[in-house]
């Protein structure tokens, strides 16, 4: 016998359009959708309370941390000895943000979500729904505490510090440091004090890190995804699309990014510790709910808690039961037809139909037209 293994035969055209058909279909709610829902989500609940209950107190402290006023320690050149702005770097004039931080956070976690959510037409899977939203959760929850930890204790001066500060005219050589020409910002400025305090926290970038964590997040879950069918390697015909969807999470995180290099509101370096903390949660983030994240045989599968798995697991039997009972009433409606009998396919419909509604002796109407039948094959 020959090693060498025929390759696995790929879906049709008309094969993933009925799986799509068919995926679609599911949307619509049934008598049993909610009720299935309900328990899975129940049980999911159960489950992961007390990392949910983490994430909002995560949550919390990052937005208690964030409310705190900044008392920046930083020095900063104002003028060199001649008189000249010493430090261009700061001089930037102040622009608006292409995109605010609400909305950087908005497009962070919705957009990835609903992704995910569309994705379902085709694995409809819950546990891997909830897996991977809380993945996401876990991401961005821990990625803005991060962040904002830094921003507040460490920060910086942004690009446009000196034209929100407006420092008032100062002496030469009247500040600190080498021939006295740094100070700090509550001794010169004289702007609006909410601008100033914005303007030292430069780094690092939070809208990179919810950009990374969350678009990240959502590049990784494309990637492990749409090779869960693969087998033995073989790449596809449409193999480049795969990679293009991979890198659009990326395009949209690094546009994100670089506006706010763009409209002088963070250095280059601010964008890009950012932008390593948000990959970084987001790798945690998806290697915590699943099972790996380099082994293609396994990153794809999600960590299933106890109480989900058995409901889990309690559907999928009740299912089989009622396939196969269908597939018995359909083997005995056409044995019926096999066999010819007269009214033997309306009989055996009534009979069964008798039968479920828990009623065991049959009606009399029901034993005098299978008595004539009888006497019938008898002739």
């Amino acid at each position: 016998m020959s090693d060498i293994q025929s390759p696995p035969i790929k879906p049709s055209r008309a094969q993933l359009s009925a799986h799509l058909y068919q995926s679609l279909s599911d949307l619509i709610p049934r008598k049993t959708t909610f009720r299935r829902l309900g328990r899975y989500s129940r049980a999911f609940f159960l489950d992961h309370w007390p990392d949910l209950l983490v994430v909002l107190l995560v949550t919390a402290v990052a937005g208690a941390v964030f409310l705190i006023p900044t008392r920046s320690p930083l020095l900063f050149p104002l003028l060199d000895p001649t008189g000249a702005v010493y430090n261009p770097s700061l001089a930037y004039p102040y622009r608006p943000a292409i995109f605010s931080s609400l909305t950087a956070g908005l497009l962070g976690s919705l957009v990835p979500l609903g992704a995910i959510l569309i994705s379902q037409l085709i694995i409809r899977s819950f546990a891997d729904f909830s897996a991977a939203t809380l993945g996401l959760f876990y991401a961005l929850a821990t990625g803005t505490l991060f962040q904002v930890i830094l921003k507040k204790t460490i920060g910086g001066l942004r690009p446009h510090f000196l034209a929100v500060c407006k420092p008032r005219p100062v002496p030469l050589g009247s500040g600190v440091g080498f021939n006295g020409i740094m100070y700090r910002a509550q001794d010169v400025c004289t702007g609006s004090p909410g601008e100033i305090e914005w303007g030292v926290q430069s780094f690092p970038s939070g809208h990179s890190e919810i950009a990374f964590a969350g678009f990240g997040y959502l590049a990784i879950y494309f990637f492990t995804h749409l090779h869960r069918n693969d087998h033995g390697g073989r790449v596809g015909k449409l193999g480049f699309w795969r990679m293009l969807l991979v890198l659009m999470p990326i395009l949209f995180a690094t546009y994100i990014s670089s506006t706010l290099w763009l409209s002088y509101h963070h250095h280059a370096s601010d964008c890009l510790a950012g932008a390593a903390i948000g990959i970084l949660t987001a790798l945690l983030g998806f290697r915590t709910t699943y099972r790996s994240l380099a082994d293609g045989t396994r990153n794809w599968k999600p960590r299933v808690g106890r109480r989900l798995k058995s409901a889990l697991e309690r559907e999928r039997e009740e299912q089989t039961t009622a396939e196969q009972e269908q597939e018995q009433e359909q083997d005995e409606i056409e044995l019926d037809h096999r066999h010819g009998v007269d009214g033997a396919d309306d009989t055996g419909d009534v009979e069964r139909a008798w039968r479920r509604s828990g009623w065991s002796p049959p009606p009399p109407s029901l034993n005098r037209r299978g008595s004539e039948s009888t006497q019938n094959r008898e002739r």
